[in-house]
Order: C-alpha cells, then structure tokens, then sequence
C-alpha cells in the first residue's frame, strides 16, 4: 500500500474523495448511508491531530511528557496496522455471513429498526468488554489498552492486536443473530466507532469530560471512560458501554465519579515506564508463568479463565 494510500486510510477521507469523483459531494449526500459514513470518517483523525498540535504546545518545554503521553500508542498503532487489518477485515465479513442466516428476522432501513440496532450493537459491545475484563485470557488482549498512564485521543490504538478480532466476532456475531443487517451494522458502527474514539479525549483539552443537561444523562461522556480506564478501586470494572450507558445501568456497573477520588490511568500492577514490551506482552508473561506454575490442570485451566488477579484457594 503507497504512503498517499495509508494516510487517506487514516484521515477516513477515502469516502469523502469517492463522493467527489461521483460528483455527489454536496448536502445531499447525508441521504444515504454511504455519505453519512464518509462524512464522519474524518472526524477522529482531524480531531486526533488538534489534540497532539495541542499537547506540543502546553508541553514545548517539557518534551518528556509529551513523549510519555504518545510513545506508546503510537507504537501500538504500528504494531496492530502491519499485523491485524486483514484479520480483522476478514472476521467481519465471515461472522456477519455466518450468523445472518441464523437470525429470526431481518431488520430494515428505518428510524425504529436503527434504534434497535444501536441498542442491540451497545449490547454486543456490552458483552466483548465485559468479558475481557472477566476472562484473564481475553484480558490479556485488552490490557494493552489500559496501559497507557495519560488519556488522550490516541489510546484508541492500544490493545494486543488480536482485540480487533475478537471485539469484531463477538459484536458482529451478535448482532447479525438478531437481525441487524450489514447496512445498519455499517452505519452504526461508523457512529459508535466515531463517538467510542472521541470519549479518550485528554484532561488537556476537555478538562471537565462531562457533557450538560439531558444529553449527559442519555449518554456516556469522556469523564465516564476516563472512570473505566482507572485503576482506582472504586472504578474498577465500571462503564462498559460505548455511548448509550443502558446495559452498564442493567448490569449495575454503570459509575460516575465520586468527589474527591481523581481517576489514576494505568494497569493496577507496576509497569516499566514507557517500554512498550510490558505493555504489549506484559500480561500474557505473567499469565503463561501462574500456569507454569499451578500444580494442577485443573489450576492451569482456571487461571485462564477466571477474572484477572484470581488465585487458589
């Protein structure tokens, strides 16, 4: 893939430059599903830009910090682009083929039929976080994810390159079993994808995190991930959803910060500063040594699926 080829890819322009070679770039083009998709596609990377113009300036003296803030990610995001895209991709397509032709029923096209699929996608999205904070193995996956010690936008990138396949599997499979065609799966995976990047804004830049009035009550703002991706105590284990907090309310996991406890990034173990290495396989080293480890199968197996920091009896 050329250099010209990665960045479009990265900016999420592509869509935009097909609706300008179809001469359909204009108002109109919000009609369809294709151009809603092609206009928020930019929306992140654009966002993800300002922010680190951002972060130079506040810390033009400080190029330590900067450094610590996006060494990682980036290098997470390197390591997941050369290894992980074309496992991902093709996880889609077979899941949703698979499991569409289970499905009772398909939805349509339809205001009513997309607040279905949002909520059914929150659901999916619900069930694939949840079990990888539950299941040591999978956490192993996500862990890279809550690794970095500074929020910000490009967090987004972290996790063990095979979280993009299982996260894909799991949602799809769900949502495809329930109906939610590949139209609607498409459209309201490019909205939640969009918003679920968007709630890793740094302190920096959205100090507060929060959103007011009746819209921060319906959904889910930086502040409440910044609470998910805590290591505090009280905040472990909290907000699992992406944008609608109804399945966090459902499952009693949903947490809004309490006064006086500042979130604290980061794994609740000690980490080497900045060595991507610990971060990346850190936990799968730590897995693979309990079940050298355990005296028992019985052991072995129960380490790898129970919730993390589980020991014997």
């Amino acid at each position: 893939m050329s250099l010209s080829q990665q960045l479009i890819n990265f900016f999420g322009v592509g869509g935009i430059f097909s609706l300008w070679d179809a001469h359909e770039l204009g108002v109109n083009a919000l009609t369809t599903l294709s151009g809603i998709q092609a206009f928020l596609g930019p929306i992140f990377p654009v966002l993800l830009v300002v922010e680190m113009l951002f972060m130079v300036w506040i810390n033009r003296r400080t190029p330590a910090r900067l450094s610590s803030a996006y060494k990682i990610p980036v290098l997470m995001y390197v390591a997941n682009t050369i290894i992980a895209a074309l496992i991902t991709l093709e996880v889609f397509f077979w899941t949703q083929e698979f499991f569409s032709k289970l499905a009772p029923f398909t939805a349509t096209v339809r205001i009513r039929w997309f607040i279905y699929a949002y909520i059914v996608w929150e659901f999916s999205h619900f069930v694939y976080h949840w079990t990888c904070h539950k299941v040591r193995l999978l956490w192993c996956i996500h862990a890279p994810h809550h690794a970095p010690t500074h929020m910000n936008l490009s967090v987004i990138f972290t996790a063990l390159f095979l979280q993009g396949p299982y996260a894909t599997f799991v949602r799809t499979a769900i949502c495809s079993i329930l109906g939610v065609p590949m139209s609607l799966l498409f459209l309201v995976m490019v909205i939640d994808g969009c918003w679920g990047a968007l709630i890793h804004f740094s302190e920096e830049l959205w100090p507060s995190g929060t959103i007011r009035g009746v819209l921060g009550r319906v959904i889910l703002s930086p502040q409440h991930h910044r609470i998910h991706h805590s290591s505090n105590p009280e905040y472990i284990d909290k907000n699992f959803c992406n944008t609608l907090p109804i399945w966090d309310a459902v499952f009693r996991t949903l947490q809004h910060e309490v006064p006086g406890v500042k979130p604290v990034y980061g794994l609740n173990r000690e980490v080497k500063p900045n060595s991507f290495i610990d971060m990346y396989f850190g936990e799968i080293y730590l897995l693979f040594r309990d079940v050298c480890a355990a005296p028992t199968l019985k052991q072995k197996i129960l380490y790898i699926v129970m919730p993390p920091g589980w020991k014997p009896q």
